[in-house]
């Protein structure tokens, strides 16, 4: 290999290591009388080292479950965050509708979960630079989700502009400099494995992993050594941003 060819072996490692996969699901577990719980859970990966097969060499199908998922995402260098919302019946309302000056119509429940995800993927990035990793470009796989149309343009507009500014504002103000090149490339729905549990690719593979996260958020803390998967409570933040569909103000209690 000549000295030109090995400059640009070198720059294309470079470059696929600052491109990810983020994976995104949630799952609405039961919760008390008059509320609502929305989990959602997020996990990022370098996208050459994540493939169909990837997967197998960790035995994912065989208990302990989650400790496996945690072995294998520390071993892959990626960071996964499991996140919950559990909100007021009268806040979380199926059959309320909102708007805004680019959504004509959207769901109260589908308006909780696209903030829910901006919230989570927002998160995980900068839970990426906590592990010393260089982000470029992301691209965004989440479960197929029927939102409108006009909502679902809105929010890719979102993660792809607000979020991608806001993160890097945040990130520069605590001394991380790794997020100039951030920008969000994709994002795709994918379908989940069958009832049977087929994978059909490594993108399906990937949402699996998250479904099994957002099932398993209440064991994560008792994981010893999981570093790599985080989980919080983001009940607060999703409250306080619905509510100003209902006309209050984002810091009134």
């Amino acid at each position: 290999m000549g000295l030109r060819g090995y400059k640009t072996l070198r720059c294309r490692m470079r470059r696929d290591k600052q491109m990810h996969y983020f994976f995104l699901d949630e799952s609405y577990p039961p919760a008390a009388s008059g509320q609502k719980t929305i989990v959602m859970a997020a996990w990022a990966v370098e996208q050459h080292r994540w493939g169909h097969d990837t997967a197998g060499r960790f035995d994912l199908f065989k208990p302990p479950l989650l400790k496996r998922v945690c072995s294998m995402i520390e071993s892959l260098d990626g960071a996964a965050l499991v996140a919950k919302a559990t909100l007021d019946d009268s806040l979380f309302r199926a059959g309320e509708t909102d708007k805004t000056d680019d959504i004509p119509v959207m769901a109260r429940p589908d308006l909780i979960w696209s903030m829910s995800a901006i919230f989570v993927l927002g998160t995980l990035v900068l839970g990426l630079l906590t592990h010393n990793q260089e982000v470029g470009t992301i691209d965004i796989h989440f479960d197929l989700k029927a939102l409108k149309s006009a909502h679902s343009v809105a929010w890719q507009k979102t993660l792809r502009q607000l979020v991608v500014t806001r993160t890097k504002q945040f990130a520069l103000e605590r001394g991380f400099t790794r997020l100039k090149k951030l920008n969000i490339r994709r994002v795709e729905p994918v379908t989940k494995p069958d009832h049977r549990g087929q994978m059909k690719d490594k993108f399906s593979m990937g949402i699996w992993i998250s479904d099994k996260l957002c099932s398993h958020l209440d064991e994560i803390k008792a994981v010893k050594g999981c570093s790599r998967i985080s989980s919080l409570d983001m009940s607060e933040s999703v409250r306080r941003t619905t509510q100003q569909f209902d006309g209050k103000a984002f810091d009134e209690s």
